[in-house]
């Protein structure tokens, strides 16, 4: 009898035992990045997101996958998401990235190209005047975008040893990066000499104290002449982000052509600027 007693005993604790490990197998473990676990029945596992409820509830919980470690379900298999998570976290990255890049406010205007067939124009000088000019047109705007002062700029090109004939062989991403901007801004000034035109005029006039009599008395001979150049320019303007993405860009040609209507055009084209 005691026998029996003793065997009925161990048969009931072997139940309990087997039915605790049955009712632990039957659930889903999710492990966290961070070390934390959530125990229950894993519902869904769509692209981002992970649906599950805990043991003993119906209330379905959101879990994002880059979150994620590992999944053991209750009948053993493991699917690991550290792979995905770091996808994720890439992504995120990025996007942050994006974000900041966006939310960014300094600008940096490039000294500008000066495209001519009048070399005596291809100057150094007229680069930084256009530069100028553009940072002028920018600043009369009162946008929150911070322009960085045109000295800044070209101090800054000058101390990592790019001159303004190297300009064109960095992209506007590394120069957005060495600037430490979230904009750029490279532009040409396109100038085409026209040609020279010459015009005067001649008054002649008689010196004598009988008005009347034009026969007699000195002739006065008085000449003007003028010589002038004609100038067909446009500007062009272009605005990158610090990623090297382009987002403006756009020309324009002044009705009447001279050496300094880059003024007037840069102050029409700041004006198209999509920058707030």
């Amino acid at each position: 009898m005691k026998h029996i007693l003793k065997f009925t005993i161990y048969l009931f604790i072997l139940l309990i035992c087997t039915s605790t490990a049955f009712a632990q197998q039957k659930e889903d473990v999710i492990y966290l990045m961070d070390g934390g676990q959530k125990k229950g029945k894993v519902i869904t596992i769509g692209d981002e997101i992970i649906k599950f409820s805990y043991t003993g509830e119906e209330l379905q919980y959101e879990l994002k996958k880059s979150l994620i470690d590992k999944i053991v379900f209750a009948n053993g298999r493991e699917e690991s998401f550290r792979s995905a998570g770091n996808a994720s976290s890439t992504v995120n990255t990025i996007a942050l990235q994006s974000s900041a890049i966006q939310g960014g406010n300094r600008l940096a205007v490039i000294p500008f190209e000066i495209a001519s067939n009048d070399q005596g124009l291809t100057t150094d000088v007229m680069r930084r005047e256009v530069q100028q000019a553009c940072v002028d047109a920018l600043r009369s705007r009162s946008l929150s975008i911070q322009v960085q002062d045109a000295r800044t700029t070209n101090a800054t090109l000058a101390k990592n040893n790019i001159n303004l004939a190297d300009i064109a062989n960095h992209t506007p991403e590394e120069l957005a990066k060495l600037l430490g901007v979230d904009y750029v801004i490279l532009g040409v000034y396109d100038i085409e000499n026209k040609g020279t035109f010459s015009y005067g005029s001649g008054v002649a006039s008689y010196d004598d104290k009988k008005k009347d009599n034009k026969t007699k008395g000195t002739v006065v001979q008085s000449n003007n002449s003028y010589t002038s150049t004609n100038y067909d320019t446009k500007v062009l303007m272009t605005i990158y982000d610090a990623t090297g993405r382009q987002l403006f860009s756009d020309t324009r040609k002044p009705f009447l052509g001279g050496v300094d209507s880059y003024k007037g055009a840069l102050k029409t084209l700041a004006k198209r600027v999509p920058l707030k």
